[in-house]
């Protein structure tokens, strides 16, 4: 064996010949499309055994008031259309009810009808479906026009080689503010920005994806989620200690601590493990003919002069359009301010349509570049480049009516419920102390997270098993929030069964196209095992230190 050989050889260690190994049997799982569609039938069969089995648990859940649907006719279409409610159900609405799950056979008659009848209504209630169209509009244009492009140039030529990293991850940490707009916008952005600088494009996707769903549980301010993920605790207490509660900052101070622990350490794994791993990228390894067609069209003979104009109507347009959402946000009174209270942070119809402010503010800048730098010089431009993004999302959405049916199909027969009881009644026979005890729920809630990966639907079954267990130990409530935002957000990285992992194999693909599912995994496996047990270092730490959680 030469020289170099040796020396190539001794570069592989075992972490690398472990993930490689990952990446390789993930990747011989057939597409991601089939795969559901075994998991569904596997979970059609499985439902019957266990309903013939008896298994079922009695429980208390956390739960909103029932939805008002309406039901109305659509002209030219044969099928009724249900209107569900436009805004999710305020925080202070939510209850804590008693019942008992058995589970719900899918080959039994009631699981057949369910099987036919509700096919389509589980695809169009699929909220990840509608966000990523909506989102898409505004995005679509701005990337097809240049702008987005043009941004990456400008972030790359004002940041090092090292600081971008962390800038990727920042941002990607903190996007929780905007919901899931961070899916769609930063981890493309971030994939493209190593690119355009000549390193790995995956590494940059990787980081960003680590960032967005890795530290979606905490950020630097209050997001949305923390409302209802308060008001579910609250309701919790209730049941051990009616009239107590806790604010909707009882986290903040260990949300902001953890979103600087979190930059750093996500970057430190891309840098010290990823991108090494990764190598240098093989541009031989992109698609080439139809695997392009969602690919954005690239304008060689944009001078910078077209460019900067670009820039400077962008800018225009983007205040343009923030200033006339400020008006309708701002002034006591405006539309967009809860109506009854006058707030605008919490849910509020301004935090409620946040995925289609950020669509319009992407879209208008998208447009004014476009116009100024001459890459849409008509209104079919845009409109094509509309189409052109949500054409590229064709195999995307079709993976997502196979994942909408396993998720609805796993809900209706009651087995992640039934199992996440069962798992926290395990927790409350153990006997390792108070700390112990904390952590068991941390590795509890990831293992449910596997098949539960939603934040607000898993803690709405856990809080009633949780928060009165541990108050009743003297912990408070804050304490096991605290511990549940650990365990929350890390699996979404490495599984499958997370809404938009599919759309990160897809983003994947543009630069690698033998990508798969295994890709994927081998990827954010080291930032799921850094994240764990350094963010669960971290909460123990701040426990034991006795630091206040939040104001």
């Amino acid at each position: 064996m030469s020289d170099v050989g040796l020396e190539a050889d001794a570069k592989i260690g075992p972490l690398d010949r472990v993930l490689s190994f990952i990446e390789r049997v993930g990747n011989k799982v057939p597409h991601p499309a089939v795969l559901f569609l075994g998991l569904c039938v596997g979970l059609i069969v499985l439902s019957q055994i266990l309903a013939w089995v008896g298994w079922s648990a009695t429980y208390e859940v956390v739960k909103p008031p029932p939805s008002v649907v309406e039901e109305i006719d659509v002209g030219g279409s044969m099928l009724p259309v249900e209107l569900l409610p436009t805004e999710q159900a305020d925080a202070g609405t939510y209850e804590v009810v008693t019942e008992t799950s058995e589970i719900n056979g899918l080959l039994s008659a009631d699981g057949i009808r369910f099987l036919f009848t509700s096919f389509v209504g589980n695809f169009m209630a699929f909220t990840a479906m509608g966000i990523i169209l909506i989102v898409m509009i505004g995005v679509g244009v701005s990337e097809l026009s240049g702008l987005i492009a043009s941004l990456i140039r400008k972030l790359v030529a004002a940041s090092s080689p090292g600081t971008l990293m962390y800038i990727i991850v920042g941002l990607g940490v903190v996007s929780s503010i905007a919901s899931d707009a961070g899916y769609l916008v930063l981890i493309p952005l971030g994939a493209a920005a190593f690119h355009s600088v000549g390193r790995n494009p995956l590494a940059g996707m990787a980081a960003a994806f680590a960032g967005v769903a890795g530290g979606f549980g905490v950020n630097l301010l209050i997001t949305p989620t923390d409302a209802v993920l308060t008001e579910i605790t609250n309701e919790a207490i209730g049941l051990v200690e009616p009239g107590r509660t806790i604010d909707i900052t009882a986290n903040l101070y260990f949300s902001i601590g953890s979103t600087i622990v979190l930059t750093i350490l996500l970057a430190i794994v891309s840098q010290r493990i990823v991108e090494p791993r990764l190598g240098v990228y093989d541009p031989a390894t992109a698609p080439t003919g139809d695997e392009l067609r969602d690919q954005p069209d690239t304008f060689e003979g944009l001078t910078p002069e077209h460019d900067s104009r670009g820039l400077r109507w962008a800018g225009t347009s983007f205040v343009a359009a923030l200033a006339a959402i400020l008006l309708l946000t701002l002034p006591s009174g405006a539309p967009l301010r809860d109506p009854e209270t006058g707030d605008i942070i919490g849910t509020s119809p301004f935090m409620d349509s946040l995925i289609v402010i950020i669509a319009l503010l992407f879209l208008a800048a998208g447009l004014g570049y476009g116009r100024g730098a001459g890459t849409l010089t008509t209104s079919t431009d845009a409109i094509n480049a509309v189409t052109k993004s949500w054409a590229g999302m064709a195999g995307l959405l079709f993976l997502f009516l196979l994942i909408a049916q396993f998720i609805a199909y796993f809900n209706y027969s009651n087995i992640p419920q039934i199992a996440a009881v069962k798992l926290g009644d395990l927790l409350e026979e153990w006997n390792i102390g108070t700390l112990g005890l904390l952590l068991m729920a941390i590795v509890i809630t990831i293992v449910v997270g596997i098949i539960m990966p939603q934040a607000i639907a898993k803690w709405a079954l856990l809080a009633p098993i949780f928060v009165p267990l541990f108050l009743r130990l003297g912990v408070d409530p804050e304490v096991v929030l605290a511990a549940y935002r650990v365990a929350d957000s890390p699996i979404n990285i490495v599984t499958p069964i997370m809404a938009y992992f599919p759309l990160i194999v897809v983003f994947a693909l543009r630069y690698d196209k033998n990508a798969g599912i295994g890709t994927v995994i081998a990827l954010m496996l080291p930032y799921f095992v850094a994240l764990t047990v350094v963010w669960t270092a971290f909460f123990a730490g701040w426990y034991l230190l006795d630091i206040p959680w939040g104001p």
